[in-house]
């Protein structure tokens, strides 16, 4: 089991303090200090500005992360304007991938805030525990880190310290699945440093961690996004070798990431894909990295195509999905060649290989050129390629530039559930809620938040793909396939009656809240099993030896079962 909580270390340059002291009872507010055995209260972590713990939310009876400020800055009256600046920055980031702060408060004395309390470990424990990361696995989490900081970044926000402790990592092994977030926007500002805020810092002082930190930030001039995917390039690199690139002593630390070429040899066990991309995201020269945290995933799948694929790419195939305009000054976008805003990162990652769709293909083609189709439902029971297929087609989009869509935004609700299925359904509300630009998602009852987020996905052209819908449907009985959600429910009905762009499900069963649609606007298609041919051609793609005859043989005992026959390929 994964030990719960957030944990931090001493952060750079800061000296150890004696905990916040609190009243009797530990309390800040309607939050309690949870306190161990010995009565003290349950320390989390501790940070340049103040102490973390782990409480009660009494009038919710759930659990939050509490961060207070540390004694030593009671009296000082720029520290506190930071620590409200570190808070009020938090909470203006809402995602999925960001650990949300919701209350700002102050008892007596003392500054404190409330954010979620994120269940898992940090991904500096998870390396520690596990030494070398998979590259899958690790190209997951720089997925998901990645679109956190998309989600700082339209905030007008750079983080200045993504580290391992900073990310907290839940893995299901049972699901296959793990659930990153960036936690702690201590050093967090603004891009572009209003004067109030200029007031509260030290300028041209470096802020963050050496070993993470980008070579602008030793220069102290002004940072933006690219600042942190570098920081992003160095987690990953240690995610896959166990280090950071540079180590040793700060001045030598520094020294090298502005000067010192890459230790590429400590990658040579590496696919030369990941190698590229590490290349890339590790440019000294900021306008050659990844613009945007958007850039690097519409880049990622090309990664990810290539391993599925074992295929080498190059560094020009990589840059041609980013940009490699500079994103100095107010970085407007030379051309608008494809959507405004992607979120993909939360669908499931499947095998590139596709054999025998080509019939399911065009009938996604059909339904995306169609503006009388709203909703399409691909039906089939597990491990038949669901999942598949529609990766492969977004692949066929994004290599189009999604085909004038506006907006694109995928979920899968097997990927987000942490307490159960009803939690899934309020995760996806809120997060697309928010992604879409609702004012705020916590406002109105669940059928109201539905039917706000079908206007706000069908009033453009949207592509909105939603994965693995079963867990949120009746099962088998009077009431199967009925969504048991209302407002997924509302979603649905308002998305099938109208709709500019398209919604594609992939589910287990048909979705009875718009059968009455499925001969106009809703289309179903089941999919079936594999023929033969293409069971082969799986087959003979995963590596499996045998001629023709032996393959299709091979196929048909399993009947066509994607999944079953992937299982068959070498390990």
């Amino acid at each position: 089991m994964l030990r719960q909580g957030l944990v931090g270390g001493v952060e750079s340059g800061e000296s150890s303090t004696k905990p916040t002291p609190v009243d009797a009872a530990h309390r800040f507010d309607h939050y309690e200090l949870v306190t161990g055995g010995d009565g003290t209260p349950v320390e989390l972590g501790r940070g340049a500005m103040g102490v973390t713990y782990k409480a009660l939310d009494i009038n919710l009876r759930c659990p939050v992360t509490l961060k207070v400020i540390s004694e030593r800055y009671l009296s000082d009256e720029s520290a506190r304007l930071r620590f409200v600046r570190e808070a009020r920055a938090a909470a203006s980031v809402r995602h999925p991938n960001v650990a949300s702060v919701f209350h700002l408060g102050r008892t007596g004395g003392s500054y404190f805030y409330a954010m979620e309390f994120v269940e898992g470990e940090t991904l500096a424990q998870l390396i520690k525990r596990t030494g070398i990361l998979e590259v899958k696995l690790a190209l997951e989490i720089a997925t998901q880190v990645a679109a956190g900081l998309a989600a700082i970044h339209e905030q007008n926000l750079v983080h200045r310290d993504i580290k391992p402790t900073n990310i907290m990592v839940r893995l299901k092994e049972e699901e296959g699945s793990v659930t990153a977030k960036i936690i702690d926007l201590g050093l967090a500002k603004t891009v572009d440093g209003s004067a109030s805020e200029a007031r509260i810092s030290s300028p041209g002082a470096f802020a963050g961690t050496p070993e993470f930190a980008s070579p602008e930030q030793f220069a102290g001039i002004g940072v933006d996004i690219r600042s942190d995917l570098y920081s992003l390039g160095v987690v990953l690199w240690e995610m896959v070798t166990g280090q950071a690139p540079f180590r040793g002593p700060p001045a030598e630390v520094m020294y090298q990431h502005q000067h010192a070429p890459l230790p590429l040899e400590r990658l040579k066990n590496l696919p030369q894909r990941v190698v590229l991309l590490l290349e890339k995201l590790l440019e000294k020269d900021p306008t050659r990295r990844f613009q945007t945290p958007s850039e690097l995933l519409n880049a990622i799948p090309t990664i990810t195509d290539a391993l599925g694929a074992r295929r080498i790419i190059t560094r020009q195939s990589l840059q041609k999905m980013p940009s490699t305009a500079s994103c100095a000054g107010t970085r407007k976008p030379s051309v608008k060649s494809g959507p405004k805003k992607i979120s993909i990162a939360r669908l499931p990652v499947t095998g590139s290989d596709l054999f025998g769709r080509e019939e399911d293909i065009a009938f996604l083609d059909r339904a995306w050129a169609n503006r009388d189709v709203n909703v399409v439902t691909i039906v089939a029971w597990a491990g038949v390629g669901k999942s598949t297929l529609v990766n492969h087609w977004l692949r066929r989009m994004t290599a189009e530039k999604y085909r004038l869509a506006e907006l694109v935004f995928g979920w899968s609700f097997y990927r987000q559930s942490t307490t159960g299925k009803t939690s899934s359904a309020d995760e996806f509300l809120d997060a697309a809620l928010t992604w879409f630009g609702d004012p705020d998602p916590r406002v109105g009852t669940a059928w109201e938040k539905g039917e706000r987020l079908a206007k706000l996905v069908a009033h453009r052209r949207t592509l909105l793909v939603l994965d693995g819908l079963e867990p949120l449907q009746n099962p088998p009985g009077p009431q199967e396939g009925r969504l048991r959600d209302p407002s997924v429910q509302a979603l649905m009905r308002e998305l099938a009656a109208f709709n500019k762009g398209l919604c594609v499900i992939t589910t287990r069963m048909p979705i009875a809240d718009i059968v009455d649609h499925e001969r106009s606007s809703a289309p179903r298609r089941s999919l079936e099993q594999l023929s033969s041919d293409a069971g082969a051609k799986l087959l003979q793609a995963l590596g499996v030896k045998g001629d023709e005859a032996e393959l299709q043989s091979a196929s048909d005992e399993f009947r066509g079962h994607c999944l079953a026959l992937t299982l068959l390929g070498p390990s």
